[in-house]
C-alpha cells in the first residue's frame, strides 16, 4: 500500500510467447514440454499476483479418443531452478475433446499468487496425451502463455 507522496513502483510488462510449430504424433503419457520448449520470463510483481493465459491448438489425428493436456509448469529464475508449480490440467491447464479430428483452439485463465516480488520466474507449457484406442495419433498445432502482472 502507499501513501502520499510513496514512489509508486511499476508492475513489469506483460510477458507472452506463442509458437506455431507442430507437434505430431504425440506419444508421451507423463507432462513433458516438447520441442521446442515454450516458455516466458517474467519478474514477480509487488502484488505477488499475476494472470495467467495458456492455450493451443490439439486435434486427435486418428479419431480414436486421444486428448492433449497443456499445462503450466513453473520454475524460479529458469528450467533448472526450483519447481514452484507443477503441471496440472485441473487447476490452470487446457485439455482437447477426445475424437476431434480438426484442430481446436482454446485457453484458460488463472491466477497465480504468492510469487516473490522482484524475483525472476520462467514458466512454459508442458502437455501429454491420453492414450484411445490408437495412441501416437494426438498433434498440437499451437502453444501460447500469457502472464500479465495484477496490482
Amino acid at each position: 500500500m502507499t501513501a502520499a507522496g510513496d514512489y509508486v513502483r511499476a508492475a513489469s510488462p506483460t510477458a507472452f510467447v506463442h509458437d506455431d510449430t507442430t507437434v505430431a504424433n504425440i506419444a508421451s503419457t507423463s507432462y513433458i514440454p516438447g520441442t521446442p520448449e515454450v516458455g516466458v520470463y517474467f519478474i514477480g510483481p509487488p502484488s505477488g499476483t499475476v494472470r495467467l493465459t495458456i492455450g493451443g491448438g490439439f486435434r486427435d489425428n486418428g479419431g480414436s479418443a486421444d486428448r492433449v493436456f497443456l499445462s503450466p509448469e513453473l520454475f524460479l529464475e529458469n528450467s533448472d531452478g526450483t519447481q514452484v508449480l507443477a503441471p496440472s490440467v485441473t487447476f490452470r491447464g487446457y485439455l482437447s475433446v477426445a475424437q476431434d479430428t480438426e484442430f481446436q483452439y482454446g485457453s484458460r485463465v488463472s491466477m497465480i499468487e504468492g510469487l516473490i516480488p522482484g524475483q525472476l520466474y520462467y514458466l512454459r507449457t508442458d502437455h501429454l496425451a491420453t492414450p484411445g484406442t490408437d495412441p501416437d495419433s494426438a498433434d498440437i498445432a499451437a502453444r501460447d502463455i500469457i502472464v500479465i502482472p495484477m496490482p
